[in-house]
């Protein structure tokens, strides 16, 4: 429920600056990966794990996928998720890192879910690359439904949210829990 709370509290600020912005164009709007929209475990964890790293940010993205992504999530993080990924009684959430020095210089993506014992997260690495990549990746929750891959010879139906990755206007991968591990497809090609 702290989630929710601190991601409608950043929602509304994002929306006020817009509506104060002349233009809200996304170089005008406040960064919208705040460290307030992950719980302070997370954070530390980041911070511990990943000291060269940050969520991914609208700003690291080129003006195309910039437009891309406000226009379809507006008010969502292009490098933070937040869903029921591991568990229907559990909000989880994914992480799109990318190095602080240079934000198409490598990429991970990571999922962290609450452990039943205490303020602990598992932290789980679900991609990574090295190295020059794509400014357009970006994360997303991916709703309860039938996915097929992109050739149309596999098919799933979800039972938990999804972390859907996306290489905007390229490919998109969705990740899913399934027996007791994230699985993935592909849905676009």
């Amino acid at each position: 429920m702290k989630a929710y709370l601190a991601i409608g509290t950043l929602f509304v600020a994002i929306i006020s600056a817009r509506a104060n912005s002349p233009t809200g164009s996304a170089s005008q709007v406040p960064m919208l990966c705040e460290e307030v929209a992950l719980p302070t475990r997370i954070n530390e964890l980041l911070k511990t794990k990943f000291p060269q790293w940050r969520p991914k940010q609208v700003s690291d993205m080129s003006t195309d996928d910039q437009q891309s992504w406000l226009g379809a999530h507006e008010k969502e993080c292009p490098g933070i998720a937040v869903g029921q990924f591991e568990s229907a009684d559990a909000l989880s959430y994914a992480v799109l890192l990318v190095a602080k020095s240079e934000p198409t210089g490598g990429y991970k993506i990571v999922a962290f879910s609450r452990m039943p014992a205490g303020d602990v997260y598992a932290l789980k690495l679900l991609d990574r690359a090295d190295g020059e990549t794509y400014s357009g990746r970006v994360i997303s929750k991916a709703d309860l439904r039938k996915y097929s891959d992109f050739d149309g010879t596999k098919s799933i139906e979800t039972k938990l949210d999804g972390v859907y990755v996306e290489w905007i206007e390229k490919v998109a991968q969705l990740y899913y829990w399934s027996g007791g591990r994230y699985r993935t497809l592909r849905v676009s090609d």
